[in-house]
Protein backbone atom coordinates (compact mmCIF):
# COMPACT_ATOMS: atom_id res chain seq x y z
CA UNK A 1 0.00 0.00 0.00
CA UNK A 2 1.68 3.25 -0.58
CA UNK A 3 2.21 5.60 1.92
CA UNK A 4 -0.44 8.64 2.72
CA UNK A 5 2.46 10.78 4.26
CA UNK A 6 2.49 13.90 2.33
CA UNK A 7 5.68 14.40 0.42
CA UNK A 8 8.19 16.90 1.22
CA UNK A 9 9.01 19.15 -1.51
CA UNK A 10 12.74 18.60 -2.87
CA UNK A 11 15.09 20.92 -1.68
CA UNK A 12 17.74 22.43 -3.56
CA UNK A 13 21.14 20.68 -3.33
CA UNK A 14 24.01 21.90 -1.33
CA UNK A 15 27.33 21.87 -2.57
CA UNK A 16 27.51 19.32 -0.19
CA UNK A 17 25.49 17.10 -1.94
CA UNK A 18 26.00 17.80 -5.30
CA UNK A 19 29.52 16.79 -4.47
CA UNK A 20 28.16 13.25 -2.96
CA UNK A 21 26.46 12.77 -5.91
CA UNK A 22 29.29 13.33 -8.51
CA UNK A 23 31.78 11.20 -6.31
CA UNK A 24 29.18 8.53 -6.44
CA UNK A 25 29.27 8.52 -10.22
CA UNK A 26 32.84 8.00 -10.36
CA UNK A 27 32.60 5.19 -7.37
CA UNK A 28 30.92 3.40 -10.10
CA UNK A 29 33.13 3.34 -12.41
CA UNK A 30 35.79 2.53 -9.31
CA UNK A 31 33.81 -0.51 -8.63
CA UNK A 32 33.28 -1.87 -12.36
CA UNK A 33 37.10 -1.62 -12.69
CA UNK A 34 37.87 -3.21 -9.16
CA UNK A 35 35.34 -6.79 -10.43
CA UNK A 36 36.51 -6.92 -13.94
CA UNK A 37 39.94 -8.99 -14.75
CA UNK A 38 40.97 -6.91 -17.57
CA UNK A 39 40.91 -3.75 -16.32
CA UNK A 40 43.11 -0.45 -16.04
CA UNK A 41 42.33 2.28 -13.95
CA UNK A 42 44.71 5.90 -13.20
CA UNK A 43 43.50 9.08 -11.26
CA UNK A 44 44.80 12.00 -9.81
CA UNK A 45 43.14 15.33 -8.27
CA UNK A 46 40.42 16.11 -10.76
CA UNK A 47 40.44 13.26 -13.60
CA UNK A 48 39.43 9.44 -13.39
CA UNK A 49 40.98 7.42 -16.58
CA UNK A 50 38.92 3.65 -16.84
CA UNK A 51 39.62 1.00 -19.57
CA UNK A 52 36.99 -1.80 -18.76
CA UNK A 53 37.92 -3.82 -22.01
CA UNK A 54 34.91 -3.60 -23.44
CA UNK A 55 33.64 -2.74 -27.01
CA UNK A 56 31.12 -0.17 -25.84
CA UNK A 57 32.80 3.39 -25.18
CA UNK A 58 30.61 4.48 -22.90
CA UNK A 59 32.45 1.84 -20.25
CA UNK A 60 35.97 3.19 -21.29
CA UNK A 61 36.04 6.63 -19.80
CA UNK A 62 38.60 9.81 -19.39
CA UNK A 63 36.23 11.35 -16.85
CA UNK A 64 37.63 15.04 -16.21
CA UNK A 65 36.00 17.01 -13.27
CA UNK A 66 38.69 20.09 -13.44
CA UNK A 67 41.51 20.52 -15.90
CA UNK A 68 43.92 23.49 -15.20
CA UNK A 69 46.06 22.06 -18.20
CA UNK A 70 43.64 20.55 -20.89
CA UNK A 71 46.34 19.89 -23.14
CA UNK A 72 48.33 17.80 -20.52
CA UNK A 73 44.88 16.02 -19.58
CA UNK A 74 44.21 14.64 -22.85
CA UNK A 75 48.02 13.95 -24.03
CA UNK A 76 47.27 11.72 -20.71
CA UNK A 77 44.21 10.10 -21.70
CA UNK A 78 45.44 9.33 -24.83
CA UNK A 79 48.38 7.70 -23.63
CA UNK A 80 46.34 5.67 -21.21
CA UNK A 81 44.24 4.35 -23.89
CA UNK A 82 46.90 3.35 -26.12
CA UNK A 83 48.03 0.77 -23.52
CA UNK A 84 45.03 -1.45 -24.88
CA UNK A 85 42.93 0.12 -27.69
CA UNK A 86 39.49 -0.10 -26.99
CA UNK A 87 36.85 2.47 -27.73
CA UNK A 88 36.07 5.46 -25.46
CA UNK A 89 34.99 8.44 -24.55
CA UNK A 90 35.42 12.06 -21.98
CA UNK A 91 32.96 12.53 -19.55
CA UNK A 92 33.05 16.01 -18.68
CA UNK A 93 31.97 17.32 -15.14
CA UNK A 94 30.42 21.01 -15.16
CA UNK A 95 33.79 22.18 -13.52
CA UNK A 96 35.78 20.90 -17.05
CA UNK A 97 33.28 21.67 -19.64
CA UNK A 98 34.53 25.05 -20.72
CA UNK A 99 38.71 24.63 -20.77
CA UNK A 100 38.06 20.99 -22.74
CA UNK A 101 35.43 21.65 -25.43
CA UNK A 102 38.00 23.12 -27.60
CA UNK A 103 41.22 21.14 -27.35
CA UNK A 104 38.88 18.00 -27.90
CA UNK A 105 37.08 19.51 -30.66
CA UNK A 106 40.56 20.14 -32.16
CA UNK A 107 41.67 16.30 -32.11
CA UNK A 108 38.87 15.12 -33.83
CA UNK A 109 36.59 14.12 -30.71
CA UNK A 110 32.68 14.23 -31.47
CA UNK A 111 30.36 16.30 -28.78
CA UNK A 112 27.59 13.97 -28.26
CA UNK A 113 25.53 16.68 -26.41
CA UNK A 114 24.55 16.79 -22.82
CA UNK A 115 23.78 13.76 -20.25
CA UNK A 116 21.68 14.90 -17.28
CA UNK A 117 22.92 13.97 -13.27
CA UNK A 118 19.36 13.32 -11.66
CA UNK A 119 19.01 13.78 -8.26
CA UNK A 120 15.91 12.41 -6.09
CA UNK A 121 15.87 13.73 -2.72
CA UNK A 122 14.00 12.47 -0.22
CA UNK A 123 14.02 8.90 -1.08
CA UNK A 124 10.44 7.84 -1.15
CA UNK A 125 9.65 5.77 2.20
CA UNK A 126 8.10 2.80 -0.16
CA UNK A 127 9.11 1.58 -3.23
CA UNK A 128 6.85 1.35 -6.32
CA UNK A 129 5.08 -2.05 -6.23
CA UNK A 130 6.39 -3.87 -9.19
CA UNK A 131 4.03 -5.38 -12.64
CA UNK A 132 1.83 -8.52 -11.93
CA UNK A 133 4.43 -10.58 -12.95
CA UNK A 134 7.20 -8.85 -12.45
CA UNK A 135 10.37 -10.79 -9.85
CA UNK A 136 13.05 -8.74 -8.97
CA UNK A 137 15.84 -9.92 -6.96
CA UNK A 138 19.51 -9.33 -6.28
CA UNK A 139 22.11 -11.10 -7.73
CA UNK A 140 23.51 -13.63 -5.99
CA UNK A 141 24.34 -16.32 -8.34
CA UNK A 142 26.70 -16.91 -11.19
CA UNK A 143 23.60 -18.35 -13.20
CA UNK A 144 21.76 -14.89 -12.35
CA UNK A 145 24.56 -12.44 -13.05
CA UNK A 146 24.66 -14.70 -16.59
CA UNK A 147 20.40 -13.36 -16.52
CA UNK A 148 21.67 -10.35 -16.13
CA UNK A 149 23.93 -10.12 -19.12
CA UNK A 150 21.00 -11.54 -21.53
CA UNK A 151 18.61 -8.98 -20.52
CA UNK A 152 21.47 -6.36 -21.04
CA UNK A 153 22.17 -7.49 -24.74
CA UNK A 154 19.04 -7.38 -25.90
CA UNK A 155 18.29 -3.91 -24.50
CA UNK A 156 21.50 -2.22 -25.52
CA UNK A 157 21.64 -4.18 -28.36
CA UNK A 158 24.64 -5.83 -28.47
CA UNK A 159 26.67 -9.49 -28.46
CA UNK A 160 25.85 -11.58 -25.39
CA UNK A 161 28.76 -11.47 -23.36
CA UNK A 162 29.74 -13.51 -20.34
CA UNK A 163 29.59 -11.81 -16.58
CA UNK A 164 33.07 -11.14 -14.90
CA UNK A 165 33.03 -13.02 -11.81
CA UNK A 166 33.90 -10.18 -9.96
CA UNK A 167 30.31 -8.56 -9.74
CA UNK A 168 29.43 -10.88 -7.28
CA UNK A 169 31.73 -9.80 -4.82
CA UNK A 170 32.08 -6.06 -5.82
CA UNK A 171 32.87 -3.45 -3.17
CA UNK A 172 29.53 -1.50 -2.82
CA UNK A 173 27.58 -2.74 -5.82
CA UNK A 174 24.24 -4.80 -5.86
CA UNK A 175 23.21 -6.31 -9.03
CA UNK A 176 19.28 -7.05 -9.85
CA UNK A 177 17.92 -8.53 -12.38
CA UNK A 178 13.60 -8.76 -13.05
CA UNK A 179 12.16 -11.77 -14.55
CA UNK A 180 9.08 -11.87 -16.21
CA UNK A 181 7.38 -15.35 -17.15
CA UNK A 182 11.15 -16.69 -16.10
CA UNK A 183 13.03 -14.75 -18.74
CA UNK A 184 15.27 -11.89 -17.97
CA UNK A 185 13.70 -8.86 -18.73
CA UNK A 186 15.37 -5.79 -17.15
CA UNK A 187 18.47 -5.21 -14.72
CA UNK A 188 20.26 -2.24 -13.06
CA UNK A 189 22.40 -2.00 -10.07
CA UNK A 190 22.63 0.04 -6.91
CA UNK A 191 26.11 1.64 -6.02
CA UNK A 192 25.94 2.86 -2.17
CA UNK A 193 28.50 4.99 -1.85
CA UNK A 194 29.34 8.68 -0.11
CA UNK A 195 25.74 7.99 1.56
CA UNK A 196 23.97 8.13 -2.05
CA UNK A 197 21.80 5.55 -3.87
CA UNK A 198 23.48 5.59 -7.26
CA UNK A 199 21.82 3.48 -10.13
CA UNK A 200 23.89 1.84 -12.73
CA UNK A 201 23.31 -0.18 -16.03
CA UNK A 202 19.90 -0.03 -16.06
CA UNK A 203 18.16 -1.72 -19.43
CA UNK A 204 14.92 -3.11 -19.92
CA UNK A 205 14.72 -5.94 -22.98
CA UNK A 206 12.61 -5.00 -26.12
CA UNK A 207 9.79 -7.54 -24.81
CA UNK A 208 9.58 -6.04 -21.33
CA UNK A 209 9.69 -2.14 -22.13
CA UNK A 210 6.48 0.42 -21.58
CA UNK A 211 5.11 -2.12 -18.96
CA UNK A 212 6.55 -0.52 -15.81
CA UNK A 213 8.89 -2.74 -15.31
CA UNK A 214 12.44 0.01 -15.15
CA UNK A 215 10.43 2.32 -12.85
CA UNK A 216 9.60 -1.03 -10.62
CA UNK A 217 13.22 -1.62 -10.45
CA UNK A 218 14.59 1.30 -10.01
CA UNK A 219 12.20 2.21 -7.21
CA UNK A 220 13.38 -0.98 -5.55
CA UNK A 221 17.29 -0.20 -5.99
CA UNK A 222 16.70 3.25 -4.60
CA UNK A 223 14.26 1.57 -1.78
CA UNK A 224 16.99 -0.48 -0.81
CA UNK A 225 19.57 1.96 -0.96
CA UNK A 226 17.33 3.99 1.65
CA UNK A 227 17.80 0.77 3.80
CA UNK A 228 21.44 1.17 3.23
CA UNK A 229 21.38 4.50 4.92
CA UNK A 230 21.57 6.31 2.11
CA UNK A 231 19.84 9.70 2.40
CA UNK A 232 19.11 10.63 -1.79
CA UNK A 233 19.54 8.73 -5.10
CA UNK A 234 21.12 9.89 -7.98
CA UNK A 235 21.74 8.79 -11.49
CA UNK A 236 23.58 9.40 -14.96
CA UNK A 237 20.49 9.59 -17.65
CA UNK A 238 19.93 8.53 -21.47
CA UNK A 239 17.29 9.71 -23.58
CA UNK A 240 15.73 6.14 -23.32
CA UNK A 241 15.69 6.65 -19.49
CA UNK A 242 14.91 10.02 -18.95
CA UNK A 243 11.01 9.80 -18.98
CA UNK A 244 11.22 6.77 -16.25
CA UNK A 245 13.22 8.71 -14.33
CA UNK A 246 11.62 12.13 -14.07
CA UNK A 247 8.76 9.98 -13.57
CA UNK A 248 10.23 8.70 -10.18
CA UNK A 249 10.50 12.17 -8.93
CA UNK A 250 14.37 12.76 -10.16
CA UNK A 251 15.27 16.16 -11.55
CA UNK A 252 18.61 17.13 -12.99
CA UNK A 253 21.15 19.21 -10.85
CA UNK A 254 24.08 18.56 -13.30
CA UNK A 255 24.63 18.08 -16.94
CA UNK A 256 27.83 16.29 -18.07
CA UNK A 257 29.13 16.50 -21.81
CA UNK A 258 29.73 13.13 -23.39
CA UNK A 259 33.04 13.63 -26.26
CA UNK A 260 33.23 10.29 -27.93
CA UNK A 261 36.96 9.53 -29.16
CA UNK A 262 37.75 9.11 -33.03
CA UNK A 263 35.97 5.92 -34.40
CA UNK A 264 34.45 5.39 -31.09
CA UNK A 265 31.03 6.24 -31.28
CA UNK A 266 28.18 5.94 -28.70
CA UNK A 267 26.13 3.05 -28.68
CA UNK A 268 22.62 3.84 -30.16
CA UNK A 269 20.89 3.07 -26.86
CA UNK A 270 22.93 5.69 -24.97
CA UNK A 271 22.78 8.18 -27.62
CA UNK A 272 19.18 7.64 -28.07
CA UNK A 273 18.94 8.57 -31.64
Amino acid sequence: MASTEPRRSPREPSPELLARCHANALEDYRAFAEAAVRADIEEEPGSLFVNLDSRDSIENVAFFTETPDPVRALDRAEAFFRRNPRPWSVILHPGAQPAMRLPLAARGFRDEGKFPGMLLDPIPEEAVAPPDGLRIVPVETLEQLEDLQRAAAEAYGVPYEAPEKGWLSARGLTSYVGYFDGTPVVHGILVAAHGIAGVAYVGTAPKGRHRGFARALVSRIVSDGRAKGCDAAYLWATPMGYGVYAGLGFRTILNYEIWSAPGSPLPPAIRGR
